[in-house]
């Protein structure tokens, strides 16, 4: 009875979460796609909010959330869904940025000759072409979310740490009893509620989403799913009214009023930023701190890197498979959502009390792919999926196969969901430092130097804490300005394909 409940508190603070980083992430993608100047400041914020590990927004949680609600439950509440949206928002941002900057520019044009009315346009061309994506990135965002679900379960109060009932904090407690028979239990718990979400609503949406691909021939499924009374419930609620009002307010120009407001909050943001930094470096400096961030930003971005790249490698085999099978694909897309959602922090202190010290400098590359590896999967997949049926058809035709097929036509038509993937997946490696470094089982603990274990380690001192994040977040931004987003724009511009 403890394990319904603890699976119940769970599922809905996911779910929870979910529908407002599905929302924030459609209102935010669609206007940093709106125009230069918004793209260039919205892009490097959502860096910036995606290259923050989870523990890094404990400070807000706790500042405003806590503090607000004077440590009642409520405000604890608030501050675990929070922590949640925040391993969630930034993938679903990502993927609508990523739909509307690469949508083809022959539809914009179509509108625009016809004299298409704004909602009428949003409703047949940006909310169709956002669908198979956001499908998609929904399943690695529910994944995402379930994977720090024992982050955001336990918050802790300087000395003292809050357990919220989950399974999160469950899973924790067994781990620290050394108990595996509980979090195995835990473990299962989460698998069977993510097998019956697939099979009762992300398959038919996967299924349904076929049909806003740019080259879709198909019917919806026949049969009567729990997705079929979510739909009819969306329409009752009129969701689809308030998604067009969301894309609508993302795409509009900013009245004189608005770009006041804007311009006030801004310098009110950059200001509180300033005071925060010279917080940060004033006396008392925590030195012992100060001293380790270079070398464990050093060994951490190298794991990071590593992982990256295994993950893209690994998903190319999947990726090639689910052009060639589209049954493969879906079931490809299901067995990644429900693997993805396990916390692989369960699984580490097990197999280095098996394998030892001497064994954990691997396993913790082996775990940041957890963290890593379903973005590129999911990115990719996507676009081999949305692939035009045309060119499948002329590679037939024309018999075009081996290296030429895909240094023609497959690596171009993934290539800008690859990068959007190795982009998330090295946000989300970073963020899966603070479970592959360090790790309590029962009353031993396994840490590695880097990052992570460091971020954990400060996980009481506010100061220390912020100031590694400060680091990190600097030192990953970087890293997107300098390559990542050149990549993705010469990608997305060059490698464009329509039909």
């Amino acid at each position: 009875m403890q394990l319904i409940s603890a699976a119940l508190w769970s599922t809905y603070r996911i779910f929870v979460a979910y529908f407002l980083s599905l929302a924030f992430g459609i209102f935010y993608g669609v206007s940093a796609s709106s125009g230069p100047r918004r793209e260039k400041i919205m892009i490097a914020i959502l860096d910036i909010l995606q290259s923050v590990p989870i523990l890094g927004f404990f400070p807000v949680a706790i500042a405003f959330f806590v503090a607000v609600f004077r440590g009642q439950r409520i405000g604890l509440e608030l501050a675990a869904i929070f922590l949640i949206f925040t391993s969630q928002a930034w993938n679903i941002a990502f993927g609508v940025y990523e739909t509307v900057k690469t949508l083809p520019r022959e539809l914009v044009e179509v509108g625009k000759a016809f004299n298409f009315s704004k909602t009428f346009t949003i409703q047949r061309i940006y909310l169709p072409a956002m669908v198979p994506t956001i499908v998609f990135n929904s399943g690695v965002s529910m994944a995402n979310g379930w994977y720090f679900l024992m982050a955001s379960e336990i918050i802790t109060l300087g000395s003292q740490e809050v357990k919220l009932p989950g399974l999160g904090s469950s899973m924790m407690n067994y781990l620290a009893q050394g108990n595996i028979l509980g979090v195995v239990m835990c473990i299962g718990t989460i698998v069977l509620i993510n097998a019956l979400l697939q099979v009762l609503i992300f398959r038919p949406l996967v299924k349904w989403s076929e049909l806003f691909q740019y080259n879709a021939v198909g019917t919806a499924p026949e049969w009567p799913t729990v997705a079929d009374v979510l739909f009819d419930f969306g329409k009752a609620l009129k969701v689809d009214t308030v998604l067009v009002k969301l894309v609508s307010l993302g795409t509009k120009k900013l009245s004189a009023v608005a770009k006041y407001v804007f311009y006030v909050i801004g310098a009110a943001l950059v200001g509180g930023l300033g005071y925060l930094i010279f917080w940060l470096f004033s006396p008392p400096y925590p030195s012992n701190i100060l001293s380790q961030i270079p070398a464990a930003l050093t060994v951490t971005t190298m794991r990071v890197v590593a992982a990256v790249v295994i993950a893209v490698l690994l998903a190319l085999p999947f990726v090639i498979r689910s052009v060639k099978n589209v049954a493969a694909a879906q079931n490809i897309y299901s067995l990644a959502s429900i693997l993805g959602s396990i916390p692989a922090v369960v699984f580490y202190p097990p197999i280095v009390a098996l394998g030892g010290r001497a064994y954990m400098e691997p396993l913790s590359i082996l775990l940041l792919l957890t963290g890593s590896f379903w973005y590129a999967l999911f990115n990719m997949s996507k676009g081999a999926m949305l692939l035009p049926g045309v060119l499948t058809e002329m590679a037939q035709v024309f018999n075009i196969k081996g290296w030429l097929y895909y240094k023609n036509i497959l690596i171009p038509a993934i290539l800008p969901p690859l990068i959007t993937g190795a982009l998330t997946a090295w946000g989300g490696a970073w963020n899966a430092s603070i479970v592959a470094e360090h790790v309590q089982f029962g009353d031993k603990v396994y840490s590695i130097p880097g990052i992570g274990a460091l971020l954990v380690q400060s996980t009481a001192d506010t100061k220390a804490l912020l100031l590694i994040v400060l680091s990190m977040t600097a030192l990953i931004v970087l890293v997107n300005m300098l390559f990542w987003r050149p990549w993705y724009s010469k990608a997305a511009e060059k490698y464009n394909i329509t039909e």
